[in-house]
């Protein structure tokens, strides 16, 4: 069962100022916690940089969660194999020795980093091992990532991508909160990182969800304990309450709408503002660029379009007025950021949001 899910958001404090917290129990919660701040459903999780740990009241199958390294690509996916469900430690031995000796050691049912690809791996035939990465050599393997589609999320109908180099099954940890890591050390517990969206390419760096909507986790059906199993959720992360094996709909979040976080160098309602500095908008979210032509500027009650609009990163649009000498003086001017303005995966900035501000001489 998931008994707990860790994870950050962002709310409205006393002075009405925005602030982040966490990582907190957005499901389940421990007997040690103090404050419902520590322990409450989350419904403006934070859409960047944020990671959710799940924990488990009892071990999975670490073979359906992760795979191993070898020591070149044994698959059109890439370097990385199954560890063979009932395989030990010396079975990874077996497979981790030299070159010269995989043929006779890497041999019986429990056999893995073999080569998969037609026409073989290199100097690898197909079906032979290529042998299990192991630098060190040490008999382990020295690097995991976890599989693919084993564990998700969901949010609407957007399966958000998942970063399988910084997500990872922790099988250590119990309900003892340890000196050491507090809560976060939790477990035996599942870190899942989700990836920026695709189409931003380079450009994002940071674990991104969609803004303003409902989701949930996902589970491959064969991420099993040891009993044979599927995971679920029961209500409340109370596993002394009953769930039905694969069905996880128990826990839902809600991520925060697109929202402007910050403007500069002025604040909204500022007067004496400079004629000609430059002003930037900074963002919850990363900003599909075909969607700037959402931003719009009044001078008093009149369209303004004496503007460029830049993304100098991609949370961040930068306004540039182009008049030789700027801004009128002494004039309110209002920017609205319309609702035709999206993150990355389409999903808009739910009312247009308008900064106004005044200049000075």
């Amino acid at each position: 069962m998931v008994e707990q899910v860790r994870m950050s958001e962002r709310y409205t404090d006393a002075t009405g100022g925005l602030n982040t917290r966490g990582p907190l129990f957005a499901f389940g919660t421990h007997p040690t916690v103090t404050s419902p701040d520590q322990a409450h459903a989350v419904t403006s999780a934070l859409a960047t940089r944020n990671n959710l740990r799940i924990i488990m009241d009892e071990l999975l199958v670490g073979n359906y969660l992760e795979q191993i390294k070898c020591r070149a690509p044994v698959s059109l996916d890439g370097q990385y194999d199954t560890v063979p469900l009932g395989a030990t430690p010396d079975d990874v031995a077996k497979c981790a020795v030299a070159k010269d000796a995989l043929k006779a050691s890497c041999v019986g049912d429990h056999t893995m980093c073999l080569c998969q690809i037609d026409g073989g791996c290199g100097d690898v035939m197909k079906g032979e091992p290529v042998g299990v990465l192991d630098v060190n050599q040490d008999g382990a393997a020295d690097d995991t990532r976890f599989m693919q589609g084993a564990v998700g999320i969901k949010c609407g109908s957007i399966d958000v991508p998942i970063d399988l180099d910084m997500s990872y099954w922790n099988p250590s940890g119990n309900q003892q909160v340890p000196a050491m890591g507090g809560f976060d050390a939790l477990g035996p517990a599942i870190v899942l990182v989700a990836k920026p969206p695709a189409a931003c390419g380079a450009a994002c760096a940071d674990p991104t969800f969609p803004t303003n909507l409902t989701c949930g986790l996902t589970f491959a059906p064969n991420v099993i304990d040891k009993q044979n199993n599927q995971v679920c959720a029961p209500p409340d992360g109370d596993i002394n309450k009953n769930c039905n094996p694969g069905d996880v709909t128990a826990f839902t979040f809600k991520t925060e709408p697109l929202s402007i976080l910050q403007t500069s160098p002025i604040n909204p309602g500022d007067t004496g503002v400079s004629r000609t500095s430059t002003v930037d908008l900074i963002f919850n979210a990363p900003l599909q660029p075909s969607t700037l032509g959402a931003v719009t500027v009044t001078e008093g009650s009149t369209p303004y379009t004496q503007f460029t609009v830049s993304q100098p990163n991609v949370s961040l649009i930068r306004l540039t007025w182009t008049n030789a000498t700027g801004l009128a003086a002494n004039t309110m001017y209002t920017i609205t950021v319309g609702t035709g303005l999206t993150d990355y995966y389409g999903q808009p900035i739910p009312a247009p949001a308008t900064i106004s501000f005044t200049t000075g001489m």
